[in-house]
């Protein structure tokens, strides 16, 4: 009977790993599957609603909209913008002609696995690390913008400034969807440039705030002096 301890162990450790090996393996399967399953529904939603008639993909379509080509290296616009997007074109893209389309949440996510999808080729990795540092950049200088709003500050300057920057990352976004890199770099110099412009600014604007703060903080103190010894005046008379 001793003897079969050892088989009977060996069994089960076999039995074991055969487990961990299916299950670890359905996780990864079963994500696969289901963006398969995405990617031909959102080519059938793409079909059924007619958007080739607006977009062109590579050199199929239309010309009204954007080319889709290469919309997957568009690295502003990612899985929370298409949403947005499908869902109300104009709150993303003021002025869009693109109509509200009837979707279902599966349709729109599935819309947007297949458009993230779209790529011609990759971007070289340094071309998008320039790009994706050139977006950071301007997001902390929309912040910087919007907290010395909140302070009273005329900011019209700055908002000059930071769609100046903008224009540079959308005309990157032109040659993304043309797949014609050439001058992305200067582009986004120009954009990052701008960026730090617009920080120097608010730096700027903070010290001129902390400056009036000092200011009304002497002018109440200096207040208070003065009624303690108009008080303590009229105490001795």
């Amino acid at each position: 009977m001793s003897n079969r301890y050892p088989l009977i162990i060996f069994q089960y450790l076999c039995l074991t790993i055969a487990l961990l090996i299916v299950f670890n393996a359905t996780p990864a399967q079963s994500q696969l599957t289901d963006v398969n399953e995405l990617m031909t529904l959102g080519k059938e939603v793409y079909n059924l609603k007619g958007c080739g008639s607006c977009h062109k993909i590579a050199g199929a379509g239309g010309d009204l909209g954007p080319d889709l080509t290469n919309e997957g290296n568009i690295i502003s616009h990612d899985t929370t913008w298409h949403k947005k997007h499908l869902l109300d074109p104009q709150s993303v893209v003021p002025g869009s002609t693109m109509p509200k389309i009837d979707l279902s949440d599966r349709e729109i996510v599935a819309l947007t696995v297949l458009i993230q999808g779209l790529k011609s080729e990759e971007l070289p990795r340094d071309v998008e690390g320039a790009i994706k540092m050139a977006h950071e950049r301007l997001d902390e200088a929309r912040k910087g913008i919007d907290e010395i709003k909140k302070s009273g500050f005329n900011v019209d300057n700055l908002e000059v400034k930071y769609v100046q920057g903008w224009t540079h990352l959308e005309t990157i976004n032109n040659m993304i969807y043309t797949h014609n890199l050439t001058g992305v770099y200067k582009e986004t110099e120009e954009a990052i440039h701008i960026a730090k412009e617009i920080m120097q600014d608010v730096l700027s604007y903070n010290k001129a705030l902390e400056h009036r703060v000092m200011q009304t903080i002497i002018f109440i103190v200096l207040m208070v002096i003065i009624v303690v010894l108009l008080f303590v005046k009229l105490l001795i008379v």
